[in-house]
């Protein structure tokens, strides 16, 4: 009898398990820094992004649940730029920035946490981060091979889907520029999200 009721407690685990995952996970690196700059503020081109940034995502990956963004030193400010790339995208959504103040020492923790807790079932969660520490994010988001990122490489963004329960997650890679000046379609509709929309008749 006991033999005969495993594969159903299974089956209820895994279950279980995949009704934790979110619906999917978009990876940002913070905006463009000056090179060689004395702050730890987003150069005037990084700010430009990041308020593209806010009207690009709700059109291309749909309205976000949660924002994430890599911790800042409050005395010093260093890695501010992160928090500074996702106020934008917070302003125009309404939903309030979740700062992860032990990102440097704990990112691949944190994704694993994000992945497994049943707070974020079908959740879409954006996580604006420290270049050195996505990878390490990603890996416990389900997706070790992520490469490191260049210094000079402000312009990706990754999309980690897992609808269906996809374990490792589905990995899109998009070019911020490429959706902005409509060369590649975004992932909802199909249309540049920054271009006018024919209105219906």
């Amino acid at each position: 009898m006991a033999a005969a009721l495993l594969p159903c407690f299974a089956g209820l685990l895994a279950a279980s398990q995949a009704l934790a995952e979110p619906a999917q996970v978009l990876l940002v690196r913070h905006g463009h820094k000056t090179p060689g700059g004395s702050t730890y503020n987003l150069s005037p081109e990084g700010l430009q992004r990041a308020l593209a940034l806010a009207a690009l995502i709700p059109a291309c990956f749909g309205k976000p649940d949660q924002i994430h963004a890599f911790g800042l030193d409050l005395a010093t400010n260093k890695n501010a730029r992160s928090y500074q790339t996702a106020v934008p995208l917070a302003v125009a959504t309404g939903i309030t920035i979740q700062i992860d103040a032990e990102s440097t020492a704990r990112s691949r923790e944190i994704g694993e946490q994000i992945l497994n807790s049943r707070a974020n079932s079908g959740a879409n969660i954006v996580m604006f981060w420290e270049h050195r520490h996505l990878p390490e994010l990603a890996a416990g988001l389900g997706w070790p091979s992520m490469r490191p990122i260049a210094d000079d490489n402000f312009d990706q963004l990754f999309l980690l889907d897992y609808n269906g329960s996809a374990r490792p997650p589905r990995v899109s890679v998009y070019s911020q520029q490429d959706l902005l000046q409509g060369l590649k379609p975004c992932k909802s509709f199909g249309v540049a999200p920054l271009s006018p929309r024919r209105s219906d008749p």
